[in-house]
């Protein structure tokens, strides 16, 4: 028994003498080092850089092309006069280079709308960046208010195994000068040796835990630190209105975002109608050299420039295809986000509730916690003078244990409630 004794003792020493980790700080990790995180980011600077004029198609495109040519040839021509030329091993040698000109002027204004769908693919970069920093951060404030909730069990487990040793000690004291019956002491050991074990548990319970806090600040998820006793929780919170939630919430401007570049896709499938005109213009020079054939020189620079017209007339159907196909995917994103607006209304609405009544079982359990404690002083006092029971003050224990669990249970749902409120109106992180 002394030796599980110290070996619970070497757990918890090991377990809360390690580094100091405030919530605030675990936040600051998160967002530093969160994979997920890290992810969004880039895939937000990516849709930054691709907005622009040049990749919609707006701006001409301008090449320099150069070529080097050389040859030996065996060469016969046989001319209608009866000549004939022959030459062999003739060598031949031409060079040319050119800049180019290509810029369309007229797509049916598809590139001005792929602009527009840049400038909205880059606000839905922005808001998936802010949606998962929101989850993140929900995510590791409640993971780091699991850890102190586990902490605080163990606390709560170990008041009992206070108390259990106690009685367990007291009732040793009382058997050996016969005052109380043996049975009380064993009660009172097996008591004692159940607390033992929950403590035990509670702490195969709170490394889980630091695994999972760890694993969103992307750190050693063996790792253990040291955490706050307990944590700020807000009780007067305010509902935002449902309809500022469009506002708001990120997912929902994800959603919002995604029907709109749907939109201008779909606009864009149907500018495919309408002909292409296109500026072409070019500086060339040419140089050719042989030895055979009727011109033995040759060399050619200077401007050229023309437009082109690509009318499309018919293609197997394809152009209305695509413009169908286009329509009906913007219509489908379209009904996608009024249910996503159902939903997060939904979900807001069953957080806040939750969080009120998460405020009432706090205030409950505050106020319970201190008859609670009292009872089990009186009990422990009526014991010791030989007026409680044993049964009784073993009750009076577990009801205080048990209200220690419930108190901080309150807390902890509490936060979780508090932190799931904010995420749904994005006040998580500015």
């Amino acid at each position: 028994m002394k030796r599980i004794a110290i070996l619970i003792a070497m757990l918890h020493s090991f377990a809360y003498a390690q580094e100091l980790l405030t919530l605030d700080m675990a936040i600051e990790r998160a967002l530093q080092h969160n994979f997920d995180i890290r992810i969004a980011r880039t895939d937000a600077k990516q849709a930054e850089v691709n907005n622009t004029a040049g990749n919609a198609g707006m701006l001409p495109n301008l090449d320099l092309r150069g070529g080097l040519n050389t040859a030996s040839q065996n060469v016969r021509n046989e001319f209608i006069d009866g000549r004939v030329q022959q030459v062999s091993n003739a060598p031949s040698f031409g060079y040319n280079g050119s800049v180019n000109l290509n810029w369309t002027l007229f797509d049916g204004g598809r590139m001005f709308l792929l602009k527009k769908q840049l400038n909205v693919l880059e606000l839905a970069g922005e808001a998936q960046l802010k949606e998962r920093v929101q989850s993140v951060v929900s995510q590791t404030i409640q993971a780091y208010a699991q850890v102190v909730w586990q902490r605080q069990q163990g606390i709560a487990i170990d008041t009992g195994l206070v108390l259990a040793r106690t009685r367990m000690e007291l009732s040793l004291l009382k058997y050996k000068t016969g005052t109380s019956a043996k049975v009380d002491y064993l009660q009172a050991q097996v008591d004692y040796n159940s607390r033992q074990s929950d403590s035990m548990r509670q702490l195969a319970a709170l490394n889980a835990s630091f695994a999972t806090l760890n694993m969103l600040m992307g750190g050693d998820a063996d790792y253990i630190y040291t955490v706050q006793d307990s944590l700020a929780i807000d009780t007067s919170l305010l509902p935002e209105h449902a309809e500022l939630l469009e506002n708001i919430n990120p997912s929902l401007s994800i959603a919002r975002y995604n029907a709109e570049a749907s939109q201008l896709n779909a606009r864009m499938a149907k500018a495919n109608y309408f002909p292409v005109i296109a500026l072409n213009g070019a500086y060339a020079y040419n140089n050719t050299q042989s030895q055979s054939g009727f011109i033995a020189f040759s060399q050619s620079y200077g401007p050229s420039a023309g437009l082109t017209l690509n009318m499309p007339l018919f293609r197997g159907g394809n152009v209305r295809r695509e413009a169908k196909i286009a329509s009906l995917q913007a219509v489908r994103d379209q009904l996608l986000y009024e249910r996503q607006g159902t939903e997060i209304s939904r979900q807001y609405r069953t957080a806040w509730r939750d969080y009120q009544v998460s405020v009432g079982a706090y205030d409950l359990e505050r106020r319970s916690i201190e008859a609670a404690k009292e009872n089990v002083f009186i009990q422990k006092e009526r014991f010791k003078a030989g007026i409680a029971t044993t049964l009784e003050t073993r009750e009076a224990e577990n009801s205080y244990v048990q209200a220690l669990v419930r108190y901080y249970t309150a807390i902890y749902n509490l936060k979780v409630n508090e932190t799931r409120v904010l995420e749904l109106e994005g006040a998580l992180v500015k």
